[in-house]
């Protein structure tokens, strides 16, 4: 059976609007975050970029309703990035803009060809726009929090795929054009319907998990749960909810903020070379150490396998180099005590507030970047504040 294109494109815009629907019902339901809110508006320009298209093919002339709905499908992509970007608790303010700019582009680059632009008119900049957020989506979702779910390489795989297609669209388009029998076999606007319906479903279930997730961390605006490990560390999520709290506490009552981050660079050379066993001993013991010797009343949370981060308020009389470098060569005693092949190299790295302000975000972002320089340096002090 062959399907018309109208039939396709029918069908298409009904399963992005179910999706949609069901979409931004759970959206209002779970109360949700920014990057829930942002893949909510992806769906919504979809539904948007559907039904452009479906004006364009019932009515005569309406270039226009091509325009849009070709802005409409680039910024879809660009939601998905942006969704994963608010995901990792990064800045969407710049990326935002870089859509919006490329959304502009391709409807004015199809408003341009007028209404004899035909059925393809803007389609190179729509293609490269597709692209473009689809390998930034890709890129984004296998860093940060987002890509420690398991769940996000469904999202990254989904996203190259999409990039992947666009990208050998554009080439065929350009090279031998639109009437070719291999641009109408394999990157018409046919395989176009059928692949948006295959890769709106299963985006659909990756960014409800995805969600679901981010959600559960933060809890409803009334309560919310902290995830706590045997050692007393902070899983990741809940370190970052706790000192978003802290932060503006103590921004408001005057006091200084500090956060240290710990880790060790080369644990997995540890296990390549001296076996699992002690590579999992000296994990375990990093955990352990930290929280023994951190402040008392330090909240201490995990970066990853390897890292921890350290945060306490001081004041103009602490000495945070000092309490650094402690806190140090305390953990460095604990690993030597084991009694393993190899002792790794320890870094740490500090983040003040009174040199990078009290966004939580930005501190500890600091404070590993440091961490992760002095760790790969092997240097005793500090890394840069």
């Amino acid at each position: 059976m062959i399907l018309d294109v109208l039939t396709l494109q029918v069908v298409a815009a009904l399963v992005i609007v179910v999706s949609a629907t069901m979409y931004l019902l759970d959206t209002i339901m779970l109360k949700d975050g920014p990057s829930g809110r942002l893949w909510a508006s992806a769906y919504l320009a979809g539904t948007f970029s559907a039904l452009c298209y479906l004006a364009w093919m019932l009515t005569s002339g309406a270039f226009v309703a091509v325009a849009v709905g070709n802005g409409a499908f680039v910024a879809a992509t660009g939601f998905i990035w942006l969704g994963s970007v608010a995901y990792n608790g990064r800045p969407t303010r710049v990326p935002s803009l870089v859509m919006a700019g490329a959304v502009a582009l391709v409807v004015v680059s199809a408003l341009a060809a007028g209404p004899d632009g035909g059925d393809w008119a803007g389609a190179v900049p729509f293609f490269l726009g597709n692209a473009l957020f689809a390998v930034l989506g890709a890129i984004e979702t296998r860093r940060g929090p987002i890509g420690r779910r398991w769940s996000a390489g469904g999202l990254a795989a989904i996203l190259a795929v999409e990039a992947v297609w666009f990208v050998s669209r554009t080439v065929v388009f350009v090279s031998i054009g639109p009437d070719s029998e291999l641009f109408r076999s394999a990157f018409d606007t046919r395989v176009s319907g059928l692949l948006t319906i295959t890769l709106v479903i299963a985006a659909i279930v990756v960014t409800s998990v995805l969600r679901t997730n981010d959600s559960a961390m933060r809890g409803i605006s009334e309560t919310r749960e902290l995830s706590v490990d045997a050692d007393g560390v902070l899983l990741r999520e809940s370190f970052d909810v706790t000192l978003a709290s802290v932060a503006p506490r103590a921004e408001s009552a005057g006091e200084g903020l500090c956060v240290l981050c710990v880790r060790i660079d080369d644990l997995k050379r540890i296990a390549v070379a001296f076996g699992p066993d002690d590579a999992d001993g000296i994990a375990r013991e990093l955990r352990a150490s930290v929280r023994r010797h951190a402040p008392t009343l330090a909240l201490v949370g995990e970066v990853d396998a390897t890292g921890l981060v350290v945060a306490f308020t001081t004041t103009p009389t602490t000495d945070v180099r000092r309490a650094a470098r402690v806190l140090r060569e305390r953990v460095v005693r604990d690993l030597s005590r084991l009694g393993a092949a190899v002792v790794p190299v320890v870094g740490v790295g500090m983040a003040l507030a009174t040199d990078h302000g009290y966004a939580p975000d930005a501190l500890v972002r600091r404070a590993e970047e440091a961490a992760a320089q002095a760790a790969r340096s092997g240097e005793d002090a500090l890394g840069p504040v």
